[in-house]
């Protein structure tokens, strides 16, 4: 039953050409296994020994919600004999016990690396972990290589077997557990960003980068999530009067913009190191600026124009903010994953944290009504964040 499981993975991978791979579960080697072409005079033989990582679904995603399938990750030593090769002078029997310890050597790594895969590694993290094993494979590999002179000195050989028999029989194969993802997700991401005012409102105010910090939450594939967001574009033109009131004028370029965006989005695609969603809801904005009444200076002098108006009142502030529909996407990038030792408090289950790097382009519609002439436009901008989403993962 295992070999047929493991059979039908690598042919899911799209590397089970029969005659191409093999795996340690197949049987001692045989020289018929060494298909490939001598690359090199210097090495008449060679092995080569790979370790995958594999992730079988129970059952796919059903249902407008998108069920999230329960899951199990396979570790898999696998021979390429499409790249090992053997002259025919050196096919002894010594030889191929050399090779044989190094596919063996290969499995014993696999047994570690499925113990762990087996405690609930999965995603990103079961890729770094078996990059890990693979290196440190290639380094034992290369520490007997030197030891034994390639095979040759018997009696060295003999020591390394006898040492990887005896990790083979201590380390048992280790149960293939199944994950199985929770429904609810929770999360946070924080960045910055840039706002660009468009048609009638890029007449009063202008581009600028933006702090972001939101939350988010998620049931299977849909998610709601809410941020704001702080910047400081500055006017277009500090003498005009935005508020309609002749000689009101701002008394310095800068203003307080004040945002934030609640929405609804789908995960329409989900993979291991990327996903998009779509998004659509609201967007609320708030502009704030230094405003006074101004009148001509008396004693203005030519020579020094900045110096025509003078403030004739006490500076107080206005106001602007609309609310309006917005919509976005989120493309993440994800980068890390773990799954905790411990069991969270709320759920009473491990949780899965997934790391990611998320770019959300967005439009948000915008009205002012107490700006002169109602201008209106679309807010254009993008956020870039990171992002931590957490999800309770059973293991059975």
């Amino acid at each position: 039953m295992r070999f047929i499981l493991i059979s039908l993975l690598l042919l899911v991978a799209g590397i089970s050409r029969a005659d191409d791979f093999r795996t340690w579960d197949d049987g001692a080697l045989v020289w018929s296994d060494f298909s490939g072409k001598s690359v090199m005079k210097t090495t008449p033989t060679y092995f080569k020994g790979v370790l995958k990582v594999r992730t079988v679904e129970q059952d796919k995603a059903d249902g407008v919600f998108g069920n999230n399938p329960d899951f199990s990750t396979y570790a898999l030593a696998v021979m390429d004999c499409g790249v090992s090769y053997a002259d025919s002078t050196y096919r002894t029997s010594q030889m191929l016990r050399y090779h044989q310890l190094q596919f063996d050597i290969l499995e014993y790594y696999r047994r570690r690396l499925q113990a762990e895969l087996s405690y609930g590694v999965a995603g990103i993290e079961a890729d770094t972990r078996c990059n890990y094993y693979q290196k440190l494979y290639n380094e034992r590999i290369a520490d007997i290589a030197r030891k034994t002179v390639n095979g040759s000195n018997d009696y060295k050989l003999q020591e390394e077997e006898y040492l990887i028999r005896k990790q083979l029989e201590e380390f048992y194969r280790p149960k293939v557990t199944s994950l199985n993802p929770g429904k609810f997700s929770y999360g946070w991401y924080v960045g910055t960003g840039m706002l660009v005012p468009t048609s009638d409102l890029s007449d009063c105010f202008k581009n600028s980068w933006l702090f972001n910090i939101g939350l988010t939450f998620g049931y299977r594939r849909f998610f709601i999530k809410g941020d704001i967001s702080y910047g400081q574009p500055d006017l277009v033109d500090i003498r005009k009067p935005l508020m309609g009131q002749q000689m009101e004028w701002a008394t310095n370029k800068y203003t307080n913009q004040l945002s934030g965006i609640v929405a609804i989005g789908y995960r329409v695609l989900d993979t291991k190191h990327f996903s998009i969603t779509p998004n659509i809801g609201g967007g609320w904005t708030n502009y704030a600026w230094d405003v006074a009444d101004y009148k001509k200076n008396p004693e203005w002098d030519e020579k020094n124009p900045e110096t025509e108006y003078i403030i004739a009142s006490d500076i107080r502030k206005n106001k602007i903010h609309d609310f309006n529909f917005m919509v976005s996407v989120d493309f993440d990038w994800h980068f890390h994953s773990v799954i905790s030792d411990k069991q969270a408090f709320l759920s009473g289950r491990r949780e899965q944290y997934v790391s990611s790097l998320r770019l959300s382009p967005y439009l948000m519609k915008q009205k002012y009504d107490k700006l002169e002439g109602s201008p209106s436009g679309l807010q254009v901008g993008f956020t870039i964040t990171y992002t931590g989403i957490a999800r309770a993962i059973g293991i059975k």
